[in-house]
């Protein structure tokens, strides 16, 4: 429960700072060209840190796959069976994330669908930690 309210409250922080950021740009006393190129700016530099995450994310998925699978080869069975489940899961949101990031990258879709990605792929990740811990 504690970790669900940590990631509402962080991502509160995020739009409240994407607010604040847009706000202060909007408001400054710019020019309109001045002002579009900060927006451009800030615009990059948002996409720079989902892509970030995405990078990370995906490297944390395919460690923890490799965990599973190393935990799982000698199982036979429902166990076994589970772990080939959350790793096709996991494979698909890392290979989702991928394709999510590279049309953002080049405007093809953008930061809503790759957080929506990137929360799938994170709901996979913990669903193979979780799968590690019992």
């Amino acid at each position: 429960m504690g970790k669900e309210r940590n990631k509402g409250v962080a991502a509160g922080v995020a739009i409240g700072a994407v607010v604040g950021v847009i706000t202060g740009i909007l408001f400054a006393p710019k020019s309109g060209k001045e002002t579009r190129q900060d927006i451009k700016d800030g615009a990059s530099r948002a996409a720079q840190k989902f892509e970030k995450q995405a990078r990370l994310l995906q490297a944390e998925i395919t460690d923890l796959i490799k965990k599973v699978e190393n935990q799982v080869k000698d199982k036979k069975g429902a166990v076994a069976k589970k772990a080939k489940e959350l790793i096709e899961q996991a494979k698909k949101a890392q290979a989702q994330l991928k394709v999510v990031a590279k049309s953002v990258k080049e405007g093809e879709a953008d930061d809503k669908d790759l957080d929506k990605a990137i929360k799938k792929a994170q709901e996979a990740k913990d669903s193979l930690a979780k799968y590690l811990k019992k």
